[in-house]
């Protein structure tokens, strides 16, 4: 077994001497691109945090169709005065994200970046 220099031991990623840190991003087994056409929150139950619930929006589809059904017994045409619909636009919440304070400072100013670069481009 050797002796290990404690001072050399570092966590990893992580360049004392350089003053650099280095990340891998992971997709986790849950991972999704999420469309967002809007948001919805406000103040989280939890002092210092914020929450903001992300939605897509899209027509509906139906919620129930009625098909004939033919002498052979395969399927017919649909009867669409038959048809249940939603009667407005759906928005799909997609995903809550609760984040301290903080973080929801860094994606702001994250987000005016973002958008300044955009509209230096255009």
């Amino acid at each position: 077994m050797r002796d290990i220099d404690k001072n050399k031991i570092h966590p990893p990623g992580v360049d004392r001497e350089g003053k650099k840190v280095r990340f891998d991003y992971i997709k986790s087994n849950y991972f999704r691109v999420v469309h967002v056409d809007g948001v919805f929150g406000g103040n989280a139950p939890r002092r210092g945090y914020i929450h903001v619930a992300v939605w897509n929006e899209r027509w509906p589809i139906p919620r129930q169709c009625l098909y004939s059904l033919e002498e052979n017994g395969k399927l017919g045409k649909e009867i669409e005065q038959e048809r249940v619909m939603r009667d407005a636009i759906v928005r799909e919440v997609e995903v809550d994200l609760i984040m301290s304070i903080e973080t929801a400072k860094s994606l702001r100013d994250w987000l005016s970046e973002k958008i300044d670069n955009y509209e230096k481009t255009t």
